[in-house]
């Protein structure tokens, strides 16, 4: 009789721990949408004091669930020990660079690509039950691609045909819009396996409305990665579908025919609309900038960056503001931004958890979703190079997850069906 009541207790202490669990993952994604939406607001000119009070109120209730979630729990030997290394090399970086300066913490804080929170990311990768919420963050995915998609409509003449005062304005506001809201999408295409017809014909038209705005706008790196999106989604699709010759051979015709109209529509408007990309398509805009950084950064400095405030000497002008500038805290490049504040040391160590994972989510898992991660991560490695892609966003925290996912040998070895029991998106 103890023991059957010890049972009783120990099952209700489980499904408590679960509940609670699964509210402070609700209280997560809620303060990180706040956050992200808002964070959009000032680049559509909105006025900062309507937009930081959401940003407040979403890390008001962002940090505390996150810091309940985390639990020091790994199944992979060689993670733990290179993620302590990380997490400690990391705390480094931002102690070395923290600063009390009022303008530095406004940034630190509100300025989602060098926000002080990314370096807290990778925490998610030992979030309690992460695997059992997968369906949250797919949700919480449609929810920035809805924004995205509001976003745009609303401000279509400024993103499409707009030059409001300064040419990077709508440039601007289109790296933001992609980069928080729209890309996300992709982890739906490449996981497309367990997601219903609806869900992923909007995930199409959201990418494909990406790749028709970054490319009016002349973003060469943005349609690089939306290209990748699509086509490695495709290889996945067709992978999984050998045995439907008839639907593999529609979409490569489909695919052609996509190609051979976007071309005719190019050649008739690349005075009009796409003028820009008409413009920009050799136009060199890295190679001066990346001289200015070598020349400002030591041997030190290069192997173990400047911390989380570091910049280099390159003046020039923020078309953005109108001002001259003489340093940068930032540079297109990404691998080279990792190196600027946390040197080869965060860049190596970041390959060192990365590309394991990679090879694992492709060579020895039994489903989609690790096959998947696996992808993402892959391509936000290759994407160090056209942009930099650590910024407190979406996509990055899909790539620890990704890397929590390639690690976890009981996920990879989870059939597709039982993925769709848990995701529960599809009807059985």
């Amino acid at each position: 009789m103890q023991y059957k009541v010890k049972e009783d207790n120990l099952a209700k202490s489980e499904t408590s721990t679960d509940i609670n669990a699964s509210v402070a993952w609700n209280i997560f994604w809620v303060g990180f949408i706040l956050y992200t939406i808002s964070f959009s607001f000032p680049g559509i000119n909105i006025s900062l004091k309507y937009s930081q009070p959401f940003q407040i109120a979403g890390m008001i209730i962002l940090v505390p669930s996150g810091f309940y979630l985390i639990r020091w729990n790994f199944e992979n030997a060689y993670l733990k020990v290179l993620f302590l290394i990380y997490t400690i090399w990391s705390f480094f970086v931002i102690i070395r660079g923290f600063s009390l300066d009022y303008n530095i913490l406004k940034t630190l804080i509100f300025f989602a690509p060098f926000s002080i929170f990314l370096y807290f990311v990778p925490f998610v990768v030992i979030f309690r039950d992460g695997f059992a919420n997968l369906r949250k963050l797919f949700n919480v995915i449609i929810i920035l691609s809805l924004a995205f998609l509001v976003y745009v409509i609303t401000y279509y003449r400024l993103l499409f045909f707009g030059d409001s005062g300064f040419f990077r304005v709508p440039t601007v506001v289109t790296e933001t819009f992609v980069h928080f809201l729209s890309f996300p999408v992709s982890f739906i295409l490449l996981t497309y396996l367990y997601h219903k017809k609806k869900t992923i014909l909007f995930a199409v038209f959201i990418i494909v409305l990406t790749f028709l705005l970054v490319t009016v706008r002349a973003r060469r790196g943005l349609m690089f990665m939306t290209l990748c999106f699509m086509v490695f989604s495709y290889v996945i699709y067709y992978f999984t579908n050998r045995g439907k010759i008839l639907k593999v051979i529609l979409s490569i015709v489909l695919l052609v025919l996509l190609v051979f109209y976007a071309f005719l529509t190019y050649s008739k408007n690349q005075s009009g609309m796409f003028g820009l990309i008409t413009n920009r398509i050799d136009e060199d805009t890295r190679n001066g900038v990346e001289d200015y950084f070598y020349s400002n950064m030591s041997v030190t400095n290069l192997a173990f960056g400047k911390g989380i405030n570091g910049s280099y000497y390159c003046p020039g002008i923020d078309e953005t503001q109108g001002s001259v500038t003489m340093f940068r805290t930032a540079i297109e490049t990404g691998y080279l931004q990792i190196v600027l504040k946390g040197g080869f040391m965060s860049l190596i160590l970041y390959l060192l958890i990365t590309i394991p994972a990679i090879f694992a989510g492709l060579f020895s898992s039994k489903n989609v979703l690790s096959k998947a991660s696996a992808v993402w991560i892959f391509l936000y490695t290759i994407f160090l190079y056209p942009t930099y892609v650590n910024m407190f966003s979406m996509t990055y925290i899909i790539i620890w997850i990704s890397v929590g996912i390639c690690y976890s040998k009981s996920m990879r070895e989870k059939s597709d069906e039982e993925i769709m029991k848990v995701l529960n998106f599809k009807d059985q």
